[in-house]
């Protein structure tokens, strides 16, 4: 492992700006305890002092971690940096279109372009952070994405403007009139997320807090009560995954054969293949896409028919 030169770096620019430990300490809220380890290279600034040391400094972030050596903390320091900007622009985006949405309800058109722009940003935002999980994981390809996204905050601008000036078709609609679908959720929220989604289908819906009281409403419903779970993975009391392997091995054969999609914001090869093994169908990544959502109750329903 290559030592760190981030102390000495800090050394030298508390020196050019003729300042004493303790002084650097004092204007950063810190002891002169944790400069002295910093510039010994025994520790490292948290990352929320970056900014703020570097502008003390004179300095910017980027020159501060560019200077930590290969393998050790530092570097991943300055991954965190790196993909920290790149997570701030969609979420700016994101806050500011809420924002105007709110201030704007008597105009339905732009409270539209202000929700597709939410929805893009979203997209965008979850495929940044697929990739974190893939780099943490080391996942490779086996992570799914939520689409192809564009790279770097300029060209998410460009693509935003594009795809909301762009006149998009809307999705065919879902009928699943006459299906009733039970949503093992334990968030309140989610849950009405869920039924928000669902009611424009026609489904019937109802609900189970956790996979213990989804396994026991299937056991004391008639059998066929049942056309479809969509199933949290990671819920109290019993998760998604053990709901879904006591369900498969019920005694009746109708109830245990219940198609079954994972509702999870696990995106890695290992936890589908967990759920697949458990007797899952398939899989509805969180937050939510309404279309890959509808697709994947289709795909099912069609099997299942």
């Amino acid at each position: 492992m290559k030592e760190s030169t981030l102390g000495a770096c800090i050394r030298r620019l508390r020196k050019q700006n003729h300042m004493t430990q303790a002084q650097l300490a004092d204007r950063l809220g810190v002891t002169d305890k944790a400069v002295s380890k910093w510039e010994r290279d025994l520790s490292y600034p948290d990352i929320a002092l970056f900014p703020r040391l570097a502008d003390i400094l004179g300095a910017t972030v980027d020159e501060l971690l560019r200077e930590c050596g290969g393998d050790g903390q530092p570097s991943r320091l300055l991954q965190v940096c790196e993909m920290s900007q790149d997570i701030r622009t969609p979420l700016h985006i994101i806050l500011g279109y809420a924002e105007a949405a709110k201030n704007h309800p008597e105009d339905p058109g732009l409270v539209r372009r202000y929700l597709e722009g939410i929805r893009i940003s979203g997209e965008y935002l979850m495929t940044i952070l697929n990739g974190i999980t893939q780099a943490a994981c080391g996942c490779g390809k086996d992570a799914a994405c939520c689409g192809t996204a564009p790279e770097g905050p300029e060209a998410l601008d460009r693509y935003l403007q594009e795809q909301i000036s762009t006149d998009r078709k809307a999705p065919d609609p879902a009928d699943f009139s006459g299906r009733r679908v039970l949503i093992a959720e334990d968030m309140a929220v989610n849950r009405e997320i869920a039924a928000e989604i669902l009611k424009q289908t026609g489904a019937e819906i109802d609900f189970a807090e956790d996979g213990q009281i989804c396994l026991e409403k299937v056991e004391s419903a008639p059998a066929g009560t049942y056309d479809l779970i969509l199933m949290d993975i990671l819920m109290p009391n019993l998760d998604g995954i053990e709901a879904t392997r006591r369900i498969r091995q019920l005694p009746d054969r109708e109830k245990a054969g219940i198609p079954i999609i994972a509702l999870t914001t696990n995106v890695q090869s290992r936890d589908r293949q967990a759920a697949r093994e458990a007797g899952m169908n398939a899989f509805a990544e969180k937050p939510v896409s309404v279309e890959r959502l509808f697709a994947a109750m289709r795909q099912v329903f069609s099997g299942s028919s």
